[in-house]
Parts: structure tokens; C-alpha cells; sequence
């Protein structure tokens, strides 16, 4: 059932989004409301959700927990959270909404900064919803660790301000993702890497050389062994809840068909995103370090945005040439493994879909969370 169910709403969602995406760019009727319909889509699966992502029910504790703190100003001399993140608690709460508005409010806040950060870039949303759903990164990641994840978006969208040399604009974008997350505090510094830059990576063979030296480096590396010296950055970033549990926030980095694949999409591309290639390279280095791998979201988590960005060339180009060809098959091929990866691990990932008013299915999504967890209860 959990299977069945899943395929059904991730596969319709995405296809679903696509074909909005691609109308909405045609000489059609309504061509903005095909726009908006991936994003009222997005907002209505994501926000009526239950139990998907292993944070969705410390999300939901810090919504009930926070329900008798009666202003604003006592929620935020109580709680760890930032200035953003306690306003959309406290306008929910203060019209007794119940917790699935909150979600679908930041299922909203999420989809629509993508959409406004691209959608002027021809057909790449078709691209970028498809590789948003079917590489797994939305249920694993992007609806898990939520505030991150605005704070992410809100990054993709102030990236035009660097490119159009306006560093008031993208400061300010900063201060607003650092409302929803403290690790924004990273982002501030990086207009004056990339203002006049040609790259930090300016040739392929560099490029091949790091992400190949990081993926060996993966297999002789402890993190643990490291932690120590970053005690204080942890702090600062907005993570020193995790520092005792960190032995426990470890993930699979088993080397796998899909992870070789990975490696393999990477090397093959002559990538200009220097973003991508910090994130591929520290990704590596922290493979096992779910802490670290958070630290690093605002690098890591644009192989999706990369991979559409590739799959939308080699298939235009396709028809080109043979090795044109072969690239698009092989971006496609691996997005294809990715996605029946995800679904056949769909219930140790906590990704399997359950909906918000499926009652009868909740203790059964709350079971095979605990089961994922470190520590299962």
C-alpha cells in the first residue's frame, strides 16, 4: 500500500509539475496559471503530508510545544529558533491553525522562491521539478530540514543580485535567510568571491582532479576524528544541539551503484558552478556526517539545480551528436536509478507518502521512523 501509494503521488506530482512548467512558457490559454500550478501542487502534497522526512515530528513537537507562549517576544526568549521561523509559528498559532497550514506554508515559501529564481531561464523548471522529485532530494531533504532549506532558497534567489552587481539587495536577501537559519551567516562573504570572478575553477581537469581526490580522501577521513576543531563553528552556525549526538547522526555512505553513478554524472560534465564542486568535494569529505553534511547544504544541495541545468542542454542538443546523446542518457539513467532507489528504500528513508488526514496510516509512518532513527524508540 505504502509503495503503491508513493509511486503514484511522487510520479503524478512531478509529471504534473513538468507539464505546467512546459505550458506555462508556450503561446497557450492561461499560460500563468500553468505556472502556478506546480507551485499550488507542491504546496498541496508537501503540506498535507505526514511523517515524511525524520525531522517532520520534531516539527511538529516545537509547533504543539510552542502553542502556550502567548506573544511573540516570549517565544523567541524561550526557544533556540530564529526570528523568521518563530513569526510563522506565532501567525499560526494566533489563528489556531492546525500544523499542517505551518507546513504548507513553508512548502509554499520553498517552491515559490525556486520558481521566482528561475523561471526566467526558458524550460529549465520542466527540468528542475523533474530532478527535484525523482532524484528523492525533495522528500529526504528539502521537506525535512525545513528552515535550512528556505534559507537555501532564499540563496538561489538572491544569487541574481551577485550576477547584476547589486550587493545591497543580496546582503539583504542574507539577513533574511539568517532569520531562518543561523548558518546563513556563511552566505555574506561570497559576493566579494564571485562579484568579478572567472571561477575558482577554471578548467576541467581541475574540477576532474578535486571531486576524484575528495571521493578518495572519503575512504581514509574520520570526521569524528576532526570534530573537536570545530566546536565553536558548530556553535556559531546554529548546531550545538547536535554536538552530543553527533556519534549518532551518521548516514549510509556505503559505496553503491548509485553513489559510482553520482560520481560518475559529476566527472562527465565540464561544470561552471563553482558552488556544485565545493559541494561535491566537502560532500565526499563528510560523507558519514549528517551534521556536516547540513553544514554544508548551501554548496551540496545544488546538484539538483546542476543536473537540470544539464539535462535541459544535452537534450537540446541531443540531436547534435552521439556524445551529446550519450550524456543526456547517462543524466537521465542516473536520475531514473535514483528515483527506484528511493522508492525501494521508500520505507527505511521515511520518505513513503502518508497524508495528513490518512489516520488510520499515522502510526504506521510513526513506526517506520522509529525504525530509521539512530536510536529507535
Amino acid at each position: 500500500m505504502l509503495y503503491i501509494q508513493s509511486i503514484v503521488v511522487y510520479t503524478l506530482l512531478a509529471l504534473l509539475m513538468c507539464l505546467g512548467a512546459y505550458y506555462s512558457k508556450r503561446d497557450v490559454p492561461m499560460a500563468k496559471l500553468w505556472g502556478w500550478m506546480p507551485i499550488v501542487l507542491f504546496t498541496l502534497v508537501f503540506g498535507l503530508r505526514y511523517g515524511v522526512g525524520v525531522d517532520y515530528n520534531n516539527y511538529v513537537e516545537i509547533y504543539e510545544d510552542t502553542a502556550s507562549y502567548n506573544s511573540f517576544f516570549s517565544m523567541w526568549e524561550n526557544e533556540r529558533y530564529e526570528a523568521g521561523f518563530i513569526i510563522l509559528l506565532y501567525v499560526c498559532h494566533l489563528v489556531h491553525a492546525p500544523v499542517f497550514v505551518l507546513f504548507s506554508i513553508i512548502a509554499f515559501i520553498q517552491i515559490f522562491l525556486l520558481y521566482k529564481a528561475f523561471k526566467d531561464e526558458g524550460d529549465i523548471l520542466v527540468f528542475l521539478y523533474a530532478t527535484l522529485i525523482f532524484t528523492g532530494f525533495c522528500m529526504y531533504s528539502f521537506m525535512n530540514i525545513m528552515r535550512h532549506e528556505i534559507a537555501f532558497c532564499i540563496f538561489m534567489y538572491s544569487l541574481r543580485y551577485i550576477r547584476d552587481n547589486k550587493p545591497a539587495k543580496y546582503w539583504l536577501c542574507c539577513l533574511l535567510a539568517f532569520a531562518f537559519h543561523r548558518s546563513a551567516i556563511l552566505l555574506f562573504p561570497l559576493y566579494f568571491i564571485w562579484r568579478r570572478r572567472k571561477g575558482i575553477f577554471n578548467s576541467w581537469y581541475i574540477e576532474l582532479a578535486a571531486v576524484l581526490g575528495c571521493f578518495l580522501v572519503s575512504f581514509v577521513l574520520s570526521w569524528q576524528n576532526l570534530l573537536h576543531y570545530f566546536d565553536t563553528i558548530v556553535t556559531l552556525l546554529g548546531y550545538e544541539n547536535y554536538l552530543e549526538i553527533a556519534e549518532d547522526m551518521t548516514v549510509n555512505s556505503k559505496l553503491g551503484i548509485t553513489r559510482l553513478l553520482n560520481l560518475f554524472v559529476t566527472c562527465m560534465f565540464n561544470i561552471l558552478y563553482d558552488l556544485y564542486i565545493v559541494g561535491v568535494c566537502l560532500g565526499y569529505i563528510f560523507m558519514g556526517s549528517m551534521m556536516f553534511q547540513r553544514i554544508i547544504l548551501y554548496a551540496s544541495h545544488t546538484h539538483f539545480i546542476v543536473l537540470a541545468y544539464a539535462l535541459c542542454y544535452f537534450y537540446k542538443t541531443r540531436e547534435k551528436n552521439s556524445a551529446q546523446m550519450l550524456r543526456y542518457a547517462v543524466v537521465a539513467l542516473f536520475i531514473v536509478v535514483s528515483y527506484s532507489s528511493f522508492i525501494f528504500h521508500v520505507k527505511d528513508n521515511t520518505g513513503a507518502y502518508v497524508s495528513y488526514f490518512q489516520k488510520d496510516m499515522h502510526k504506521v509512518k510513526d513506526n517506520l521512523r522509529d525504525a530509521a532513527l539512530p536510536n529507535p524508540k
